[in-house]
């Protein structure tokens, strides 16, 4: 019996000692900004993130940090850093700027807000229960920090929320309730007003700053000293707060680091010996320019230092200034110092949205000698993303193409990169868009089902547009529903758009008005192009009690032209730029081809008038002078059977919305202002499609497309 208690316990004993031999992912997105267009500046936040970014850099995060967001350049930022957060094991958002609540909601306003009508706080501010239910998808522990707390300085104080015109809140922020293992904190209590301080740095930042790097300090212990520090240095007057649901502890800062040990006498004879192969290995690593992939996590850089002697020591000198160093044990910090035989396995992971490169200093100690060397790390984007990458895709790391961008050569560079990497769901995932691209349905809905399993949340989505489409058998709204939610719980901007229709509309599943609303104004909020449509169109209208406002379908309407949205754009006359995809610091050994060829799949035209060429934005009347608008799946087709016609002209069409249009022979179509030839189950919007299946197209022009998902960025 004590064999077998001794047997368990040591079995235990291995398996903790395996669990801490991981590094522990930890990502953090520090911003900060001051330079307010509309509104005068702030002068502490710029240098509150500088400083806050440094703190999480010595504790051995990999650190998202930027400056004066406006409100685009906040969803690109935060799309790179979920890709990042992905799986990891603590999560941080610190933000430092304008923000306020309305309605018990919190905002945090980008530089360039005006919030001069009432539609404004939808389309212009960032929701912080956004950014935290992005979190919750996809990390262990989740912590979000606001020195944010201080007055509304812009005049209106009423603004739309959902389906109410609500009126601003007081000073400061709401209280905020997290789900499990999350912390909240604000720089100050519920409802009051943060102070800037006398110096560069907030009370709040500078304390947190100075706090945070204590070893070894639970971060609630740390939190308390923060309050202590804040309260002393504003006489009491302001009294940071938060609200933790914590199960686990946080350490921010793990104790320090063992030193090398000093050589003694004897040692010192063995490392003057071995100076020159010092010298010598510190000149062979500074010649290096090592070329690492971008988003399969950390990758060995397989140095190859020869000197293993334990006397000498080696610590960097200087840090890269995106992306992570660490050991298969843990991450490195810019202090962190390690030993000869630890460095054949250093590695490095690139950070997602900069393929910059970056150069490590490495400095090398042998006694009273010491040698710097500067090695330059080349973050590359493999072939398959350059090719297939999507658009919004949350685990993607570019900023993707549309299905009809996806050119000859994709198959090939993504089964090569499945091929390398057969655990990056990713791939699999983009192998299937080209899949789709090609014509190979069968082979596409295997392989995005494979992508599915691995956790790749897009693909979950994209199987269920492949089951409302029936592309392949009869459609299953019901399944695709499901599939859709699953995409929706997980963050995915297009499984959110997908549902949020569904359920605004009732289309394959009960009713529920408010939810569907409240999905399309979230997955506007990621900066889904078809979400900010669908609410235009909604809001214009006037649909299923939710009350017409022209003046907030135009604020919608021009959050699409910020992110070049076709339809959006045609309403006004206007085209999208279709600015070529260009990877910088790339070049991939497998070259993508642009097709340049168009096939053209003609078919019968019904007996009828002879078509219509149809024009852009085409004003339709409808008995009141003005032009009729509607809205659809930009990224993907409507379900067939399951569409409506206004003002058209449609020949042999089935389950098709149309406005202002000819469509012939088409099938379970939704067109805009296009002309769309011979295309079963597409979704065009100011194109010419040509010969396509299943596809979507907006603004552009698809050429033997299938079954793909299409929105402009």
């Amino acid at each position: 019996m004590l064999r077998c208690c001794a047997l368990i316990a040591l079995l235990i004993l291995v398996g903790l000692t395996t669990f801490q031999a991981h590094a522990e992912r930890r990502v953090a997105l520090v911003i900060g900004n001051s330079q307010y267009r509309e509104i005068p500046t702030l002068k502490n936040p710029d240098k509150d993130a500088e400083n806050v970014s440094r703190t999480f850099r010595l504790a051995g995060f990999e650190v998202f940090a930027a400056k004066d967001l406006t409100k685009l350049q906040f969803e690109e930022r935060f799309r790179n850093y979920l890709a990042a957060a992905d799986g990891a094991d603590l999560a941080v958002v610190h933000y430092s700027g304008h923000g306020f609540q309305i309605g018990g909601e919190n905002f945090l306003i980008p530089v360039d807000a005006s919030l001069k009508d009432a539609a404004d706080m939808e389309v212009q501010a960032i929701k912080v229960d956004d950014i935290l239910r992005q979190l919750r998808s996809r990390s262990k522990v989740q912590m979000i920090i606001l020195d944010a707390c201080r007055n509304d300085p812009f005049p209106r104080k009423d603004y739309w929320l959902r389906d109410q015109l609500i009126v601003a809140g007081g000073g400061g922020l709401a209280q905020v309730t997290g789900s499990q293992n999350t912390l909240i904190a604000f720089a100050t209590e519920p409802g009051a007003v943060a102070y800037d301080g006398s110096g560069d740095l907030s009370p709040f930042s500078s304390s947190f700053s100075r706090r945070a790097l204590a070893p070894d300090q639970e971060i609630r212990s740390v939190m308390a000293a923060v309050r202590r520090d804040v309260v002393k240095a504003t006489n009491g007057k302001q009294v940071p707060w938060e609200n933790s649901s914590l199960i686990d502890d946080v350490v921010l800062m793990r104790g320090a680091e063992q030193p090398a040990p000093s050589p003694d006498t004897q040692q010192n004879e063995q490392v003057a010996e071995r100076g020159i192969q010092v010298a010598d290995a510190a000149e062979a690593i500074g010649s290096l320019d090592i070329r690492v992939p971008l988003g399969v996590g950390p990758v060995p850089l397989k140095l190859e230092f020869p000197a293993k002697d334990a006397s000498i020591s080696l610590k960097l000198a200087s840090y890269p200034a995106a992306g992570t160093l660490s050991l298969p044990d843990r991450v490195l910090s810019p202090q962190s110092s390690l030993t000869a035989a630890e460095v054949d396995k250093l590695r490095y992971e690139p950070q997602i949205g900069s393929v910059a490169p970056v150069e490590v200093g490495i400095e090398i100690r042998a006694g009273s000698a010491a040698k710097r060397s500067t090695m330059q790390l080349s973050p590359s984007v493999d072939p398959c993303d350059q090719a297939a990458g999507e658009p919004l895709d949350l685990q993607g790391v570019v900023s993707g193409r549309l299905p009809n961008e996806i050119g000859g050569g994709a198959v090939e560079a993504c089964e090569a990169a499945v091929k390398s990497y057969p655990d990056i769901a990713r791939f699999r995932y983009e192998l299937g868009r080209a899949l789709l691209a090609s014509g190979r349905l069968d082979e596409a809905r295997n392989v995005i089902q494979e992508a599915a399993d691995k956790g790749h949340v897009r693909a979950v989505y994209e199987l269920g547009y492949i089951a409302a489409s029936g592309m392949s058998a009869a459609p299953d709204l019901t399944k695709a529903n499901s599939l859709y939610a699953q995409a929706s719980d997980k963050g995915d901007p297009y499984g959110m758009t997908a549902l949020g229709r569904a359920l605004f509309d009732g289309v394959g599943v009960q009713r529920d008005t408010g939810k569907g609303l409240d999905l399309l104004l979230q997955a506007a909020a990621m900066g889904h192009v078809d979400a900010t449509k669908d609410l235009a169109v909604i809001f214009k209208e006037g649909r299923n009690g939710v009350p017409a406002d022209p003046a907030r379908a135009l604020a919608f309407l021009r959050a699409g032209i910020d992110r070049q949205e076709a339809y959006s754009m045609a309403i006004l006359g206007l085209s999208p730029k279709r600015s070529e995809k260009t990877v910088p610091v790339c070049k991939p050994k497998v070259v993508t081809k642009v097709v340049t060829k168009i096939k053209v799949v003609r078919t019968p035209a019904p007996k009828a008038p002879p078509p219509v060429t149809k024009i852009p934005a085409k004003r339709i009347p409808n008995g009141t002078g003005s032009a009729s608008w509607r809205g659809n799946g930009g990224d993907h087709p409507e379900p067939r059977g399951g569409g409506s016609d206004s003002g058209s002209t449609d020949g042999d069409s089935t389950g098709s919305t149309d406005s202002g249009s000819t469509d012939t022979g088409s099938t379970g179509s939704t067109d805009s202002g296009s002309t769309d030839t011979g295309s079963p189950g597409s979704t065009d919007s100011g194109s010419t499609d040509t010969g396509s299946t299943g596809s979507t197209d907006s603004g552009g022009t698809d050429t033997g497309s299938t079954g793909g998902s299409d929105g402009i960025r």
